[in-house]
């Protein structure tokens, strides 16, 4: 390494670059045939059993933390190198360790002639996951050159990515190998994993090409790091640049630094035909001291001028300075307005705006200059009402009051604290101000008996008090997971905030709460209201209310590749796929009539999965489908840009994107699921429906959101459970995990799964991988178990489809409040102290009337449920159970899912049917639980088209009561349908079903055919 220590001067610099131009490529492998190419080797060492395969298929995850990945997102796509350890090292990683073994294995190329090539250069696109674990002293990602295929020249291309951190998806690695490769006939080239146990390397579009004549990098800075930093009045910063030329450099040029909007500062680089800069030499390039200390973070240009240089592209390098957490200090100035008031903190400023009396939003810009790189995706609707605000300077704080809080601004230094109207009852106060740097953070204490929700999809979490929350992308899709994070949260002290944001981060609810994201700058919606519910309905007011799906979502779909013979000539090398080899309508034959057969009700197929696998004959696939109780939907690995049409033309309904559409910082899974949404709604009269993962505030609007790929377990039935739950409390009114996940998998954990499952909107059964399950069944059906699993899942599906319009009811709900389906009892009784924390995880309430408490455990027995205030009544068998007390021991065979009817509960079903659109709805059953006065609200529409977001739907009211005239007699009073639509029935039968609370009996009454559009009153005697 040569070192330049030059004083740059201070100077005004335009210069005029040639334009760029790219290097020849000479050779490249892409993988498109999805073969081992001619020629080329691959060894596994230790025998490990582990080797290289040529795949179009995702990672798909290891034993035992099924971390699925997508497959890298190259410049081809289709067929690429993996190698994939973690799928099976897991469980041998501790006996591997104690032997000295390793899953070492490398994929060598046949060589290739460089002999007419006076320089080369290696490029290739990588995506990689690497654990620490167990780790040997020499271990890495290594690309090795050899011109004899003995002797290696080796490199570590993982780029400082440590362990659990991801890659870029694609990594573009860039390598000048002319030391070793220029002007050799034979060049091999090697990609060697070694000492690592876990996860995955997917490698595609290797390519040769010779050097440019003239090629200067901006590499790097080495005088400072990124992160940390303690800026001084006296700072040098050098850096690095590299001769990626042909040839010797034998001429100065320049080198220039620009430090955030200051006059460019430059240096002259030396060379000469006597100390020439060589081919790959690394020279250092210092500028004179700057004074840093006027901010807490600097952006850096450095860019080189080399006269001649052919790629500009790698002339500049630009960073980002952090230094530790710099505090904004006391407020310096004060702007204030009617509705927006400014304060300067020096050179930072933070602004409040009044949104409605009950919302208010906080930025703050270290530099004064306020930004929003979410745009419009995540908040869109914003209040532009008038708010009444009153403001006052008290000395010490600045006050800020509408009719529902009271906001403090204190001085030294600048922290908020909000109040009741009474500026008296404190709400929440932070501990200090704002700090930030790297990351921006916000710090406030946590009150006496604080509990928090939110955070979007925790998997296994939905009560967040002395808990930490990510917010990030790490496909970590088990328990502890956050598959689909949202950065909002909620207290029960009645208060809410979401952070604006696409940048990661993390929530820790400690004594004091930090509420932290990755970026320099803070942005923050504030909610007040009196009870979680409110607080729901503000977040959705803002970002958008959970979309409402059509009625045949509500029934189980089904999804698997069913193409897979149509490339059977491109069979995967070492490929996980697994299913059937035939072509898209064999789903007709081998699921669909599979579903008659067994007397199963049924939603909808996805017949792809999008990963090389494609479909055929789709169109008369959609009909046949249809005719047999399906809707159609296509599963797509990364874009959407067919959806006009298979909606438009082919029929299909429904699209599921898969972990390839994540982005970062979620933007890009945000769009996508909202380009499929658009298209279908674009392209038919329907309403979208999607299934997606790595969802984000906002995902709540377009989207089914699932935990991920999972092996079914009882543990994995455990865990789901509060993972729903806290999804509803982000809003997530449709969140949910596969039928007995994707893996693994028994026909007991199938059905316990299903059980409960019935009773969430959405849910899927997903054949994939599932060969590992103790029956050696490798599709996830519900008869493939046989008797009694059959028909224990008949059952229930036949409930969750009767149960059709009281779920669709609570899915409106939803869509009209944001108040989700699936309820923590928190969310229903807000002042039970047994509710507010983790006590309640393994049970939920479906709206408020039906108490869910699935088992999750190989036992008959269901332990610690809990009924809440009121009086709950066993959906089997009649047993009434007093509020406010705990079942220890509940008898719960395999065939029976404790469930439980609130008392007063008013429950509608349909009658008996395969499918939604199989019979009319022209009678409809009333399941009836009378406890003093009740009311209960029918929500109906056409249950396909939109027409409903214009107000054309309607409610129809039941009304139950004791007879003012006797006691023993309820009246049933069914009142004239509020609203229209197409096809609303004018005519309906009503059967009723009351459960006499003197006895338990079950008492049957029918109104015969009666008009929807009058007042309708039944008297039942409840003491028969």
């Amino acid at each position: 390494m040569k070192h330049l220590f030059a004083l740059g001067l201070l100077t005004i610099l335009t210069i005029s670059l040639p334009a760029q131009k790219t290097g020849k490529i000479f050779w490249h492998e892409d993988f498109s045939t999805g073969q081992l190419p001619a020629g080329w080797s691959t060894k596994a060492l230790n025998d490990s059993a582990v080797n290289w395969i040529i795949t179009d298929q995702p990672y798909p995850g290891s034993w035992g933390h099924t971390r699925q990945a997508p497959p890298i997102a190259s410049s081809s796509r289709g067929y690429h190198l993996q190698f994939a350890p973690g799928v099976i090292v897991n469980k041998n990683s501790r006996k591997w360790h104690t032997a000295g073994q390793y899953p070492d294995a490398f994929i060598q190329t046949s060589a290739i002639n460089c002999k007419s090539k006076k320089s080369v250069v290696l490029r290739f696109q990588q995506k990689f996951y690497w654990n620490r674990r167990y780790v040997s002293e020499k271990s890495g990602l290594f690309v090795g050159v050899s011109n004899d295929g003995h002797s290696w020249v080796e490199y570590d291309v993982r780029q400082d990515i440590g362990p659990r951190q991801e890659s870029l998806n694609p990594m573009e690695i860039e390598l000048n190998i002319t030391r070793t490769a220029a002007r050799q006939k034979t060049v091999y080239l090697r990609f060697y994993w070694k000492g690592l146990y876990h996860w995955y390397w997917m490698i595609d579009d290797i390519r040769l090409s010779e050097a440019f004549e003239s090629d200067i990098q901006a590499y790097d800075l080495i005088s400072h790091p990124e992160t940390g930093n303690s800026f001084t009045n006296h700072d040098m910063m050098t850096f690095r640049i590299i001769n990626l030329s042909a040839k010797k450099l034998t001429r100065d040029f320049k080198c220039y630094l620009q430090i955030d909007q200051r006059q460019p500062l430059e240096v002259v680089v030396p060379a000469s035909r006597r100390t020439p800069i060589s081919i790959i030499d690394t020279v250092q390039v210092s500028f004179r001291p700057v004074d840093l200390t006027d901010y807490g973070i600097h952006q850096i240009r450095f860019y080189s001028a080399l006269p001649g240089d052919l790629r500009t592209s790698n002339d500049t390098l630009t960073k980002t300075l952090y230094s530790g957490a710099y505090s904004l200090g006391d407020v310096t100035g004060f702007q204030p307005g009617d509705q927006e008031f400014t304060f300067s903190c020096h050179n930072a400023r933070l602004k409040i705006r009044f949104l409605r009396e009950d919302i208010y939003r906080v930025q703050m810009a270290y530099d004064g200059h306020f930004t929003n790189p979410a745009g419009n995706d995540l908040v869109i609707h914003t209040p532009d009402a008038p708010v009444l605000v009153k403001e006052r300077d008290q000395g010490d704080y600045y006050l800020f009051q509408t009719r529902q809080l009271a906001l403090r601004v204190y001085k030294h230094p600048l922290r908020l604290a909000q109040y009741r109207p009474d500026n008296k009852t404190l709400v929440w106060q932070e501990t200090n101000g704002l700090t930030y740097g790297k990351e921006t953070v916000q710090y406030i204490k946590r009150g006496k008996n604080e509990y928090f929700y939110g955070g979007g999809m925790q998997n296994g979490r939905f009560s967040h008090r002395g808990q930490t929350i990510k917010l990030t992308i790490d496909y970590n899709w088990e328990d502890g997971g956050n598959p689909n994070p949202a950065p909002f949260f909620m207290s029960n002290k009645g208060w809410g905030a979401f952070r604006n944001t696409y940048a990661p981060g993390y929530y820790s609810f400690k004594d004091t709460v930090r509420l932290v994201h990755k970026e320099a700058r803070f942005d923050s919606y504030f909610f007040t209201g009196s009870s979680l519910k409110d607080i729901l309905g503000d977040y959705t007011d803002l970002t958008g209310k959970p979309f409402l799906m059509p009625r045949w979502a509500l029934s189980m779909g089904d999804a698997n590749c069913y193409n897979r013979g149509a490339k059977s000539k491109a069979k995967t090398i070492g490929s996980t796929r697994s299913g059937f080899s035939g072509t898209t309508p064999d789903v007709i034959w081998l699921i669909a009539d599979e579903y008659i057969k067994h007397k199963m009700p049924r939603g909808w197929i996805l017949p792809n999965d999008g990963y090389g696998c494609g479909y055929t004959k789709l169109d008369s696939v959609v009909k046949e489908l249809h005719k047999r109780g399906f809707m159609t939907g296509l599963w797509t690995e990364s874009g959407v840009d067919k959806i006009a049409y298979e909606v438009g033309t082919l029929g299909s309904r429904l699209c599921k994107l898969d972990v390839a559409w994540v982005g970062n910082g979620y933007k890009f899974a945000i769009d996508g699921v909202k380009d499929a949404y658009e298209g279908i709604e674009n392209n038919s009269e329907a309403r979208g429906f999607v299934w997606s993962v790595c969802g984000w505030a906002g995902t709540q609007r377009h989207s089914v959101v699932w935990t991920g790929d999972q092996s079914g377990s009882w543990d994995y039935i455990r865990w789901h459970i509060p993972t729903v739950i806290g999804s509803g409390l982000s809003a997530q009114n449709c969140a949910t995990g596969d039928v007995d996940g994707i893996f693994g998998g028994s026909d007991s954990t199938y059905v316990r799964d299903l059980q409960w499952k019935c009773f969430t909107p959405a849910f899927m059964t997903m054949s994939g991988w599932a060969t590992n399950n103790k029956n050696g069944i490798k599709d996830k059906q519900p008869w493939l178990f046989g008797e009694p699993f059959t028909s224990i899942n008949r059952k229930y599906l036949q409930l969750k489809q009767r149960l059709t319009p009281y779920m669709y009811t609570l899915c409106a709900e939803a869509n009209f409040t944001g108040v989700p389906a699936v309820r923590a009892l928190v969310l229903e009784y807000p002042d039970d102290p047994v509710a507010l924390g983790t006590k309640t995880q393994y049970q939920f309430l479906l709206g408020k009337d039906l108490l869910v408490a699935p088992v999750y455990t190989p036992s008959d027995e269901r332990d610690s449920i809990y009924f809440p205030a009121g009086t709950w009544i066993d959906y089997w068998d009649g047993t009434r159970y007093e509020g406010n007390t705990w079942l220890k021991k509940y008898n719960a065979p395999l065939d029976k899912l404790p469930l439980f009817v609130r008392s007063g509960a008013i429950i509608p079903m349909y009658q008996p049917m395969y499918y939604d659109w199989e019979r009319p709805t022209d009678t409809l059953t009333l399941d009836i639980y009378p406890d003093g006065h009740s009311i209960y609200d029918l929500y109906e529409d056409d249950g396909l088209t939109r027409e409903h977001r214009q107000g054309i739907y309607a409610f129809t009211r039941f009304e139950v009561s004791v007879a003012d005239d006797d006691p023993n007699v309820a009246v049933i009073t069914i009142y004239p349908a509020k609203g229209d639509f197409k096809g609303r029935l004018k005519e309906r039968i009503y059967l009723i079903r009351l459960h006499s609370p003197e006895n338990g009996r079950i008492i049957s009454a029918t109104t015969g055919k009666v008009s929807t559009d009058i007042k309708t009153t039944i008297r039942v005697k409840t003491d028969l």
